[in-house]
């Protein structure tokens, strides 16, 4: 007598992992990723570009020469501030969302705000560098990454995030601007530990900033 053997087939459900004590569910890391966008991908390349054309035309048509010292100078600690304040607003709204970027939806803290804070902090940064140079060719350059930001990478985010929590994030929408900042509204909330990767990448982002901003300085110079 023979006894014939069935293979037995293991069926493993999937599980959810953990991010930052969030848990982010099979569902949820299935849905539409903002990688999946050329736009959201290529953004730091187009404003790398940009930054590198611009400076290349203020050098080559001495922009800033016919500027007054005095208007210069006030350009130039305006550049700073511009620069140092955009940094420290991303660094404030990364210790909020961190890993937590798409994987839920953050109302505390900067996004008790607006829904765009680290946004807000490039915008600044970008800003800084026409101002610190006093070059009306690099502000010009500057005008297609901040029009890639607004017109489509924001909207690729939030057209994820409507996918992903379509009922908390379409209440957050409803209460809280894309833009504009309500201070009446601030809720301090809780912040993430500040060890987290992405913390420390925005935190290193911000130096090669500094330091790119420093170069332009004495490019223009």
């Amino acid at each position: 007598m023979s006894l014939a053997t069935k293979p037995v087939e293991l069926q493993l459900e999937p599980t959810a992992i953990s991010v930052n004590s969030v848990v982010i569910s099979p569902a949820v890391m299935e849905t539409a990723s903002v990688r999946q966008s050329y736009a959201y991908r290529n953004r730091m390349r187009l404003t790398g570009v940009s930054l590198v054309l611009g400076l290349v035309a203020t050098w080559l048509l001495d922009s800033g020469a016919g500027v007054p010292v005095a208007w210069k100078t006030g350009l130039m600690i305006a550049g700073w501030v511009s620069l140092f304040a955009g940094a420290a607003i991303r660094i404030w709204a990364s210790t909020y969302i961190c890993a937590r970027k798409s994987a839920a939806v953050v109302r505390c803290g900067p996004y008790s705000l607006c829904r765009n804070p680290l946004y807000w902090g490039t915008f600044l940064m970008i800003a800084a560098f026409p101002l610190i140079t006093a070059s009306l060719p690099l502000g010009i350059s500057m005008l297609p990454p901040i029009a890639l930001y607004l017109l489509a990478v924001v909207p690729v985010e939030e057209a994820v995030m409507r996918r992903r929590h379509p009922v908390e994030y379409g209440s957050y929408c409803q209460s809280v601007s894309r833009w504009m900042p309500n201070f009446f509204r601030y809720d301090r909330g809780v912040a993430l530990d500040g060890g987290s990767i992405g913390f420390r990448r925005e935190c290193g982002r911000m130096i090669w900033w500094v330091a790119f901003a420093g170069i332009a300085q004495l490019l223009a110079r």
